[in-house]
């Protein structure tokens, strides 16, 4: 844990033990809740660990942390924005900020990933609708675009994924030829390996189609900070909409996801008398400062440039994982754009650097094979070549 992070918890604990002394508490129920806040903070020291690869959980930026903070002493509703112009005005720093890294005139924020791709499923739907109810995605999507067709009522047919998990883009073209989709869903960013569908060749497919193009970029949208990215403001302009999750790369707390679109989203056509003016017609209901500060926050304090070389650093960290790995006698890795490095370790279990959140598993082709996924920006090369020390 940093020094930040030990000087704010050190501070959350004593703000605790001043607040339950106002109260009626027996002394002994006190410090057995006491007990358990330190527990809890001992747990999320976890994120901060060089060797913390296992999941696209961070550890959480200092300036981010102190916004959620903020949020929860501000308490603003966006429902009522004549009330909160400060908070109205920071959202539109936000995708002002964002909107033209990936293409797009206008977004909301969102609760993560999940919610985006049900909420760009269901736009597709309402402009869409009527030609058909397909929708098709990559084996290798991730599991909430399934949820978002049954939960409207679509028709999900996965479309197999290439060698490098990518969406086969023969294979699409003539699922498309034999049932016109609703829908096409790229993945950036694949949940399991880190992997880009091809943006473009995907929106040549669908520009003879009314088809709506969503890109589910929640892990790897923050390429788009990159300059020198694969993936660019034309090619995420591809799409209707675009989905990221800053929460997974970026050190926000959770929840903090983002949904952009092409066109400005219509106000709501059902009631609602009770507000000033009717919101958007969009899954989020009351929100405010939770889903708006703690990003704001991080954007003025580092802008672009310090996003950038921060994601930069993480990406060099993982090449440097990969390359070692690819160097062991009969080690293989398979590295990605995003810095999840996917690789097998031969005669060699590693359940127990599993267990304690190092590495995870996955599934490529068939085969089982051990993932490290760079997200946090603390995570080391050399701390996780420590680790696997014993087993080469």
């Amino acid at each position: 844990m940093s020094d930040q992070q030990t000087a704010l918890s050190t501070v959350l604990q004593d703000l605790i033990s001043q607040a339950l002394n106002r109260t009626n508490m027996a002394a002994e129920q006190q410090q057995q809740l006491l007990k358990q806040v330190d527990s809890i903070l001992f747990a999320a020291q976890r994120h901060s660990q060089s060797n913390w690869a296992g999941h696209m959980t961070t550890a959480v930026d200092e300036i981010a942390a102190l916004g959620q903070l903020l949020a929860s002493l501000h308490q603003g509703n966006l429902l009522s924005p004549e009330l909160y112009p400060e908070l109205s005005m920071i959202e539109s720093d936000i995708f002002a900020f964002f909107c033209p890294l990936f293409g797009q005139t206008s977004g909301h924020v969102t609760h993560g990933g999940s919610y985006g791709n049900l909420d760009a499923l269901w736009q597709a739907r309402k402009k869409y609708g009527d030609y058909s109810k397909r929708v098709y995605a990559s084996d290798q999507s991730h599991y909430s675009i399934a949820k978002a067709c049954d939960m409207l009522g679509l028709d999900l047919q996965l479309i197999a994924s290439n060698s490098l998990q990518q969406i086969d883009i023969l294979a699409l073209e003539m699922a498309c030829k034999q049932q016109p989709p609703m829908a096409i869903v790229a993945t950036s960013g694949t949940t399991s390996s880190g992997q880009l569908d091809d943006i473009i060749a995907i929106k040549q497919i669908t520009k003879q189609l009314p088809c709506w193009l969503h890109v589910d970029a929640a892990w790897g949208g923050f390429l788009s900070l990159i300059d020198s990215s694969p993936l660019s403001a034309q090619q995420f302009g591809q799409a209707d909409s675009v989905c990221f999750d800053p929460h997974k790369s970026l050190g926000q707390p959770r929840p903090s996801g983002l949904l952009m679109y092409q066109d400005q989203i219509k106000k709501t056509p059902f009631s609602t008398q009770y507000l000033s003016q009717a919101p958007r017609d969009v899954l989020p209901g009351s929100y405010g400062g939770e889903l708006l500060l703690p990003l704001w926050l991080t954007i003025k304090t580092l802008g672009k440039t310090g996003l950038a070389s921060q994601i930069q650093a993480k990406l060099q960290e993982a090449c440097q994982f990969a390359s070692f790995i690819n160097q062991q006698s009969g080690w293989w890795a398979q590295g990605s754009p995003t810095g999840i490095v996917c690789f097998t370790a031969p005669q060699s279990q590693l359940s127990g650097l599993v267990e304690k959140g190092i590495f995870s598993q996955t599934e490529l082709a068939g085969k089982s094979v051990y993932r490290a996924v760079f997200a946090s920006h603390t995570t080391r090369s050399d701390a996780l070549i420590s680790d696997l020390a014993p087993f080469l």
